[in-house]
């Protein structure tokens, strides 16, 4: 079969790939600089974590390494999809809670 046959489903073509970040670039912060609704527990866990999937896995990149094994986390920019804490799964090393009322990420066409 051919991919002119109509027997053969057709993928779907992004059009605009960046379209998405365009719109996410449009969501706007609230910074609760009093409490962050993320923490790593302890950082010294991170060392014992060969995979380190909350640095590949975040969305928002707010997970980077340091040199020194550990992992640099900032909750500034945070969307709030909860995908850290489900992926440390092996240590739950994260402690994930929704930001207080009025505080976090605030959604624009994103």
């Amino acid at each position: 079969m051919t991919s002119a046959d109509p027997a053969v489903p057709q993928r779907a073509r992004i059009l605009d790939p960046a379209a998405i970040e365009r719109k996410l670039a449009l969501n706007t912060y609230n910074v609760d600089a009093s409490r962050a609704h993320i923490r790593i527990i302890d950082h010294d866990v991170c060392l014992h974590c060969v995979r380190q999937q909350c640095i590949n896995c975040c969305p928002a990149n707010c997970y980077v390494p340091n040199n020194d094994g550990r992992v640099i986390f900032s909750y500034e920019g945070c969307v709030e999809c909860g995908t850290c804490r489900i992926v440390c799964h092996e240590f739950r090393n994260i402690e994930w809670t929704y930001p207080r009322g009025g505080f976090g990420i605030t959604y624009r066409y994103g």
